[in-house]
């Protein structure tokens, strides 16, 4: 579960040897942190670097301290750039981290809303996610979102004054407008009232990822051109994060990394973009994490959220997802049916029995193995072969 990753206190020696190492290292270094769109926004950024250098980065979604410091050992001249991904962490571990990357640019995806009712909690997290910008290079960048309040407040108590601000809003240095989400053909929209674009991203949120990454490698000297052209055609959203998958007269949404709060309202959202080209709208949704306490209202109260959108098809899996399923049925609807299950072999039965022949499924929390599952089914239920 988030914050509570089990940490080893770093013997000095070892410190001192990563502190060498990084001191060695003159080029471009990036970190990364934010509550959303970490391990997009990286991929992003590493599809545009690739093509000038060798990039340096950990596997996507294992941002933790241990992670981080076996990538900070790899580090040495032979990579032209290194990126790291911040998970939060509670405890020292986690500001120790960015003392030793140092990164010469720091990006913060987002942190809150700032008139959320747990208000004092969020800024004391924020505050520790933004470390990150306190340990940046003498010259370094911070790259903000504007439209994220908790972000973009932070933003005037920092030293640096060489900020750079993206979102939706037309005074940040990158922003989008004229948006127009079309379920599977991506998003379409207008960078900076000058470029047209349409990219395999199914979320708002993406969209921030996306503009994030742009104020990224812009600042380090690439063109929008090539930042542009590099996107639309040489990227895709990394596995669990959002990719779409298209098997037969299906789609299926990819999000099947650790679900959040924030992340399976995502997740949702984007289903509901497939209403046009979809006879069927399905969600399958695991156990929430970063509920803190009150771990069951949570669950019910995203169930009662859920049951406000056109899903025609719940499935929950797992103890605490069954509040969903509850809080799903809340209002009741004779177009809308929800199960709560323990197995994704209890969800292939179902689907045996209630798929439609198009339509698109969302997949939310449920890890590798479990989608890996899921796509093996969809592919026999194509071909017309037995399903395993």
């Amino acid at each position: 579960m988030f914050g509570h990753t089990k940490t080893v206190k770093m013997p000095v020696l070892e410190k001192k040897h990563l502190y060498s190492v990084r001191a060695a290292y003159t080029n471009p270094v990036i970190g990364i942190t934010g509550n959303l769109g970490k391990t997009s926004t990286l991929t992003m950024i590493e599809a545009i670097l690739s093509s000038h250098g060798r990039v340096l980065r950990h596997e996507n979604g294992c941002g933790n301290v241990k992670n981080n410091l076996r990538t900070l050992k790899q580090l040495s001249p032979e990579y032209d750039f290194a990126l790291f991904e911040l998970n939060y962490q509670r405890g020292n571990h986690f500001v120790e981290l960015f003392h030793l990357i140092r990164p010469n640019i720091g990006i913060v995806t987002n942190l809150g809303d700032a008139h959320l009712n747990y208000l004092d909690q969020m800024i004391k997290v924020a505050l520790e996610k933004t470390s990150l910008l306190k340990y940046l290079e003498e010259d370094g960048i911070a790259i903000l979102n504007k439209d994220d309040e908790l972000s973009f407040n932070i933003a005037q108590s920092l030293s640096t004054r060489n900020i750079i601000l993206f979102g939706l809003n037309p005074h940040a240095d990158f922003y989008a407008t004229d948006i127009e989400q079309s379920g599977p053909n991506g998003i379409r929209f207008r960078l900076n009232n000058h470029f047209n674009l349409r990219l395999p991203i199914y979320s708002i949120q993406d969209l921030y990822n996306f503009l994030a990454a742009v104020a990224c490698v812009s600042h380090l000297g690439f063109s929008l051109n090539e930042i542009v052209d590099t996107l639309q055609t040489r990227f895709e959203l990394p596995s669990g994060r959002g990719k779409v998958i298209k098997i037969g007269s299906h789609y299926i949404i990819d999000e099947s990394y650790l679900g959040t709060p924030r992340s399976l309202s995502k997740a949702a959202r984007v289903l509901t973009t497939f209403a046009p080209y979809s006879d069927q709208l399905v969600l399958v949704v695991g156990d929430m994490y970063n509920t803190g306490i009150n771990v069951e209202q949570h669950h019910l109260n995203m169930g009662y959220f859920l049951s406000a959108l056109p899903i025609n098809l719940l499935i929950t899996v797992g103890e605490y997802a069954r509040f969903i399923g509850k809080g799903f049925n809340m209002i009741k609807s004779n177009s809308k049916l929800c199960y709560s299950v323990n197995t994704i072999n209890e969800v292939l039965q179902l689907f045996d029995h209630h798929l439609k022949d198009q339509g698109t499924i969302a997949v939310k929390g449920l890890g590798n193995v479990a989608m890996h599952r899921l796509v093996s089914y969809f592919k026999a239920r194509n071909n017309g072969g037995a399903i395993n």
